[in-house]
């Protein structure tokens, strides 16, 4: 009896083991959605941008001060509009200093699983209008992609909210 209590055990221990292996692989498949890690980054990249408007750096500067928040092609109308030649605000991109959220239950979230974007909005009551931040992942981080302000709801958005 001694013998096949062992073998049980022992069969338990490797079902178990082997099945933690397949959750950790299926695992990688699944996008896992951080709050506060994305209301961070968003913050983090206000605050980024916010620290290097009206001053005369190089090109190389802004980008190592922006990409750790922002993607390369989101960078990339950033660095366009404000060359050498001509330096901008560069208030096109994010127009304020704080992110128009207020992270709480009002800020919604929406994973559009299909091209791995996640949109931030929030409607603001004094203009009526959503502001609406899109993240896309870089490797394991997410990273600012665009920014808009609507009257209306984009219907990507409203597509992914109803999943």
């Amino acid at each position: 009896m001694r013998k096949y209590g062992i073998w049980i055990v022992l069969f338990l221990f490797v079902a178990f083991v082997i099945g933690q292996g397949v959750t950790t692989v299926l695992g990688k498949e699944e996008t896992k959605i951080d709050q506060n890690e994305i209301f961070e980054t968003i913050q983090k990249g206000y605050e980024a941008q916010f620290s290097i408007r009206g001053k005369r750096l190089s090109m190389d500067k802004m980008y190592d001060t922006l990409s750790p928040y922002f993607t390369d092609n989101f960078l990339q109308v950033f660095t366009d509009e404000n060359n050498q030649d001509v330096k901008r605000s560069a208030q096109y991109l994010l127009p304020t200093k704080e992110a128009p959220f207020t992270f709480s239950s009002k800020t919604k979230i929406v994973y559009n699983q299909e091209h791995n974007l996640l949109y931030v909005y929030e409607r603001n009551m004094k203009t009526d209008e959503y502001q609406i931040m899109t993240l896309q992942k870089n490797g394991d981080k997410w990273k600012l992609a665009g920014y808009h302000e609507n009257k209306q709801l984009l219907s990507e958005i409203k597509t992914y909210e109803k999943e």
